[in-house]
C-alpha cells in the first residue's frame, strides 16, 4: 500500500542502503522528493547523462523544450525521468444525460443550467423506469474523483474549478473557492439537492459503487465520467453526452487538461549507482517511440498488428481473453515511457480518430478553459510551508464545499469563511504559489 511504501522509501534514505535506481510511476513524490533528496545528493543530476547517453530523451526534449523546463529543479538540475502521454484526453469528466427518458417526456437536450434543473425535476416526478418505485436518481457524481466531479460544471458560473482550487487567470494564481462564481455554482447545486434531485452519495461513494448504480440499476438520469464505458456502459447505452450548458449569464466553459507529464518522478538513478552510464542507456530504450507505443497499447503481434505501409493497428481481444495477457507488456515495462501526439498520430492514425474519448473531446474543445497551474518544482523552504498551510486550508474548502450543496447556508456564512481562509494563511499560501510561478515563468523565458 501507498503508506508502508513511503514508509520504506525513508527508511531506504536514511539508512543510505540505496537501490540503483527508482523505477516506477511517480515512485519518488514529485512534489517533495524529487528536490529533496537531489539537493541532498542522494539521488543524482541527470543531465550530464542525458546529454552523452541518451538520444530518445535529447529528441524528446529538443521536440518538447517545456518538459525540460517542467524536469528542471530550481537548482538547475534534473533529478528524474518522467512518463509521458500526449495520447491522453485534454478533457477528464464529460455530462451524461439519459436520451430514452428525455424522448419519453416529450424534452429536448438540455442546453442551460435551467433546463437541465427541469429535466432532473421531470425525472424525479415521474415513474421513468416504470417498476412503480421512487428509486430514480435524477443526477449523481462523485466528489473525490477528479474525472467525475462537479469542477468543470461550475464553468457554467463564470469560472470552472480546479481540484486543489488553485487557477491561474492572467498569471495570477487564484484561489478559486473565494471566487463570487463558485459562490454562485455552489448556490445552484444547493438548490438541486434541496429539491432531492442529487444522489446524497455523491461525497462518499467509490468508483465500483457508481458503476454498479449506473450500469445497472436503470434508475439515473444523468452523470459526470470519463466516458460511458468507464462507468461499465455498453457502446450503445441511453446515455449521451451534453456539451457544457449555458449558465445564467450564458457561461459555457469546461476544464480542459494539457496532455503530456502524467509523472515527473517515474525513474531516477541514486549516489549508490556504480555504473550509472549504462543505466542510463538502458533506461533510455524506454523513450524509444516503438518501445513505448507497445508498453502503452501492446506488444507487436499480440494486440498491435503492423499494417504495410509500416503503420500499427489495435486489435481487441479475442472473446473470453483475459486483455491484460493478450496485451503482452511485461509488468516491468509498464512505467516508464513517453507516448507523443507525432508518435501517436505517425504510428497508429486510427486510434487518434476512432475512440470515443477523442470524440468527447472534439465535443468539449470549442470550450476548454486551460488555467491549471503547471507541475513546476518548489524548492524545499516552499515545500515546508506549503505543506503548513495547504493541508488545513484545503480540508475546510472542501468541507464546506459539501456542507453548503447538501445543507445550505453559503450566503449567511460566506464573509465569515473568507475571514477564516485569511486567518489561516491563504494569501500566505497565495504568494508562495505565485512566486514559484514568476520563477518558473522567467527561467521559461531565458531558455526560449
Amino acid at each position: 500500500g501507498g503508506n508502508s511504501w513511503s514508509e520504506r522509501k525513508n527508511l531506504l534514505f536514511a539508512g543510505g542502503d540505496l537501490p540503483d535506481a527508482f523505477y516506477g510511476h511517480g515512485i519518488l513524490n514529485e512534489t517533495v522528493e524529487i528536490v529533496k533528496y537531489g539537493s541532498k545528493g542522494a539521488i543524482i543530476p541527470l543531465e550530464g547523462l542525458i546529454g552523452k547517453y541518451a538520444p530518445n530523451v535529447r529528441s524528446l526534449f529538443a521536440a518538447h523544450p517545456e518538459y525540460k523546463r517542467l524536469l528542471t529543479a530550481p537548482d538547475g538540475h534534473i533529478y528524474s525521468l518522467p512518463t509521458i502521454n500526449e495520447a491522453y484526453a485534454v478533457t477528464k469528466p464529460a455530462l451524461f444525460i439519459n436520451k430514452r427518458w428525455l424522448d419519453s417526456l416529450g424534452l429536448p437536450l438540455p442546453g442551460t443550467t435551467e433546463e437541465f434543473a427541469r429535466a432532473l425535476m421531470a425525472f424525479k416526478s415521474r415513474d421513468m423506469n416504470g417498476n412503480g418505485l421512487p428509486d430514480e436518481i435524477s443526477f449523481t457524481f462523485m466528489a473525490s474523483d477528479r474525472n467525475a466531479d462537479l469542477a468543470s460544471f461550475f464553468g457554467s458560473f463564470g469560472q470552472i474549478d480546479r481540484r486543489d482550487h488553485l487557477a491561474l487567470v492572467n498569471g495570477k494564481v487564484v484561489y478559486t473557492a473565494t471566487q463570487p462564481e463558485y459562490k454562485g455554482a455552489i448556490e445552484y447545486f444547493h438548490l438541486l439537492f434541496g429539491r432531492g434531485l442529487v444522489d446524497p452519495e455523491s461525497f462518499t461513494q467509490n468508483s465500483k459503487v457508481y458503476s454498479a448504480k449506473i450500469s445497472r440499476n436503470n434508475a439515473v438520469g444523468a452523470f459526470v465520467a470519463w466516458n460511458t464505458n468507464s462507468v461499465g456502459l455498453p457502446d450503445d447505452s441511453d446515455y449521451v453526452p451534453l456539451p457544457p450548458l449555458a449558465g445564467p449569464d450564458g457561461d459555457q466553459m469546461w476544464a480542459g487538461f494539457e496532455p503530456g507529464i502524467l509523472f515527473k518522478g517515474s525513474f531516477a538513478i541514486t549516489s549508490a549507482n556504480r555504473h550509472p552510464d549504462l543505466t542510463m542507456r538502458w533506461i533510455d530504450s524506454m523513450y524509444d517511440p516503438l518501445v513505448s507505443m507497445q508498453a502503452v497499447h501492446g506488444m507487436i503481434g499480440s494486440s498491435l498488428t503492423e499494417l504495410p505501409d509500416g503503420n500499427y493497428k489495435s486489435v481487441s481481444p479475442p472473446p473470453g481473453a483475459d486483455p491484460e495477457t493478450f496485451r503482452g507488456v511485461p509488468e516491468t515495462s509498464r512505467t516508464v515511457w513517453a507516448v507523443t501526439w507525432e508518435s501517436e498520430a505517425n504510428l497508429i492514425p486510427v486510434n487518434r480518430r476512432k475512440s470515443p474519448k477523442s470524440q468527447l473531446d472534439k465535443l468539449y474543445e470549442p470550450f476548454l478553459v486551460y488555467n491549471e497551474y503547471p507541475k513546476i518544482y518548489f524548492t524545499e523552504a516552499e515545500n515546508d510551508q506549503i505543506s503548513r498551510y495547504m493541508t488545513d486550508i484545503a480540508t475546510y474548502a472542501d468541507q464546506m464545499y459539501a456542507k453548503w450543496m447538501v445543507s445550505g447556508g453559503i450566503e449567511q456564512e460566506w464573509n465569515g469563511y473568507l475571514r477564516r481562509l485569511n486567518d489561516m494563511g491563504l494569501s500566505s499560501l497565495l504568494n508562495i504559489y505565485q512566486e514559484a510561478y514568476d520563477r518558473y515563468q522567467a527561467n521559461t523565458k531565458v531558455n526560449k
